[in-house]
């Protein structure tokens, strides 16, 4: 039996010491496959979850929470208001913002101020 190299040049064949050498390395390496936890006690460790929003989030947060305040907008002359949907969304994702504190501190005033209102 031979090998042939990728190069097609040259030409392996395995001798019966390559071979010999090759099953010993490997019985002598097998042992160290082992999991963790059998070589040592694993603990667990819990940590808290910390909520973060980036900066493309929060400028969302903040759309939200002025298209809640200011509906209807008026854009390019046309009055443009908010669906049921887009309503319940919107207020969705500032009661969000709200919870982990990603507005701005006059922003959650407003916001506050409008859903104590109702």
């Amino acid at each position: 039996m031979s090998v042939v190299c990728a190069d097609k040049r040259s030409v392996v064949v395995p001798t019966r010491r390559g071979v010999l050498v090759g099953v010993a390395a490997s019985f002598l390496c097998a042992p160290a496959i082992v999991r963790v936890g059998s070589i040592m006690p694993v603990r667990r460790v819990v940590i808290a979850e910390r909520f973060s929003a980036g900066f493309v989030e929060r400028l969302r947060y903040d759309m939200c929470a002025s298209h809640l305040l200011h509906d209807p907008r008026k854009f390019n002359g046309r009055t443009w208001t908010l669906s049921e949907a887009e309503r319940s969304e919107a207020e969705r994702a500032v009661r969000y913002a709200l919870k982990h504190g990603f507005l701005s501190r006059q922003r959650t005033e407003e916001m506050r101020r409008f859903f104590e209102d109702g």
